[in-house]
């Protein structure tokens, strides 16, 4: 018997085969790999405009003005930097600090809402993304200089007349 040389058609059907099957595995594995990085990305990204703005509030020993602020924005100031009153709001799809001088710092991006509450010693702000995902963060500032005088005072006032 003649040996024969090349592939028969059922073993170029069974290669084919194999090959369609790697092929729809190794799609399968890039879908799932876009997809789980896409999941995890925000919660990174509202963390770390969290760390951002807690070291610039503490490196620029900021406390609140609530005075100023509403529910749109929040306003702050720092002992460092002469009393420079900073902007905490919501601008178009993302939330950043600006001063009036000029310039802006990013914090979070793909913001759909935002909500502002300031206390003389706090700053929350309520967050909606825009994947539907909410998240509530919580500055504790130091409060402002003239009114923690005064309430020493107070303090001290009470003690001596009792």
């Amino acid at each position: 018997m003649k040996a024969k040389k090349g592939f028969l058609l059922i073993e170029a059907i069974f290669s084919v085969f194999i090959t369609l099957l790697i092929v729809i595995a190794l799609q399968n594995l890039l879908v799932s790999l876009k997809t789980a990085r896409h999941l995890k990305h925000p919660v990174n990204e509202v963390a770390f405009s969290y760390i951002q703005l807690n070291n610039f509030l503490k490196e620029h020993e900021s406390y609140a003005l609530p005075e100023l602020s509403n529910s749109r924005k929040a306003n702050f100031s720092g002992l460092k930097d002469n009393n420079k009153v900073y902007v905490l709001g919501k601008y178009k799809n993302m939330i950043r600090v600006t001063t009036n001088a000029s310039g802006h710092m990013p914090l979070l991006l793909n913001v759909d809402q935002a909500e502002f509450e300031t206390s003389k010693n706090r700053i929350k702000i309520f967050i909606t993304e825009e994947d539907g995902r909410k998240s509530e963060l919580y500055f504790k500032l130091r409060e402002k200089p003239d009114e923690a005088k005064e309430e020493k005072k107070a303090v001290k006032g009470k003690r001596t007349s009792e």
